[in-house]
């Protein structure tokens, strides 16, 4: 074959290519813009809200451990041996008001508060003839006095004087000394036994029963179990909703709801978390201590606005609603605050239908229809 016909076969082979080049190409466009076409026409059905806009209360939801509010650290202020009282010193024992809660062994020291009563009864005695004498006025209450005077209970205050030397006279024969010492051993004696100040529970004990006890010693922790705090931090941005008094509403761990109310508000703002400790208030006998809690602090209205689910906000501005042609559109709207699921915004008409979920591939001017 000449050199001249391989050209000639060439040119009509490259032609040939490009003619079924461009046959497969016209198909693949056509294909193409006839996906497309059948796709614009496609009609998605969705669900709707209506928007009826009203007042919204609004909370700040956050969270702490509650403490009781009565907690007492125990110390001893005497030294002697641990009796056993009615209950076992233990964790976790309940008391009542009232209750004994810690017996130190007082016998030795007992006898010293009633040797000190007799010494002060003797000066009674001893002063009783002069003052029969000098002040028969005052004698019959002196009188009365030594008859009553008991070693074995709590001493009476002295009789009241009639006159500055009667006064001087009582002061002077060591009476009133006396009295005040054995008033001084009365009150110490009354810390060998510890009563609960109120309904409670020992929360720990690190005394056993016939230890000895020093003074200064800690003997264990004591707290109140129906009155409970909360502390709290609330973004500072709120401050100036908080309010003393305000109910707040606590959901425990176990899921109950429980009442309380402000009762301190820190007026110091947290300088690395921007937040304030805001201080709440519970009763309840299903409470405990320690437990962690969140609780709905209410910081007021939002009037003429929506609830919305934060899933269905785009960009933290828009919202897609449906025309009256059933396509989509996008509209701007102003949020006025966030909760963890919720946004309530302002600017959207009554009546006006945006989408209840969000649609995947969803776009400005998609037709849909809308179903219940």
């Amino acid at each position: 074959m000449c050199i001249r016909d391989r050209k000639i076969i060439s040119v009509f082979s490259g032609l040939s290519i490009l003619l079924i080049a461009y046959f497969i190409s016209s198909l693949i466009i056509n294909n193409e813009e006839e996906t497309l076409n059948n796709n614009t026409n496609i009609t998605h059905l969705v669900n709707a809200i209506k928007i009826k806009n009203q007042s919204n209360h609004i909370f700040a939801k956050v969270n702490g451990s509650l403490k009781s509010k009565n907690q007492i650290e125990l110390f001893s202020e005497v030294q002697g041996k641990l009796e056993r009282s009615t209950k076992e010193f233990k964790s976790g024992q309940n008391y009542s008001k009232g209750n004994v809660l810690i017996k130190i062994d007082s016998k030795e020291f007992l006898a010293s508060v009633k040797q000190n009563r007799s010494q002060l009864q003797n000066l009674v005695a001893s002063v009783l003839p002069d003052i029969k004498l000098d002040f028969p006025k005052s004698f019959p209450q002196w009188e009365n006095y030594f008859k009553e005077f008991n070693v074995n209970s709590n001493t009476k205050p002295l009789p009241n004087h009639n006159s500055e030397k009667e006064k001087f006279y009582i002061v002077g024969k060591g009476l009133q000394s006396q009295y005040f010492r054995v008033k001084n051993l009365e009150e110490r004696l009354k810390k060998y036994t510890l009563l609960s100040p109120f309904k409670g529970t020992l929360k720990e004990s690190y005394v056993s029963e016939g230890a000895l006890i020093s003074p200064g010693q800690k003997l264990g922790t004591f707290i109140n179990t129906d009155l409970f705090e909360l502390e709290v931090s609330v973004p500072s941005k709120y401050g100036n909703k908080l309010e003393i008094g305000k109910e707040v509403t606590l959901n425990s761990t176990y899921n109950t709801n429980h009442s309380g109310k402000i009762i301190r508000i820190n007026n110091s703002i947290d300088y690395n978390s921007q937040s304030i400790r805001v201080f709440i208030e519970f009763k309840s006998e299903e409470l405990k201590d320690g437990m962690y809690s969140e609780v709905e602090i209410p910081l007021g209205t939002i009037d003429d606005s929506f609830l919305l689910s934060r899933s269905l906000l785009i960009n933290d501005s828009f919202v897609y609603f449906i025309n009256t042609d059933m396509t989509i559109g996008l509209m701007n709207v102003e949020p006025k605050f966030y909760d963890d699921e919720y946004v309530v915004v302002t600017g959207l008409d009554d009546g006006l239908q945006i989408l209840k979920s969000y649609i995947p591939g969803i776009y400005d001017g998609m037709k849909v229809k809308i179903v219940d």
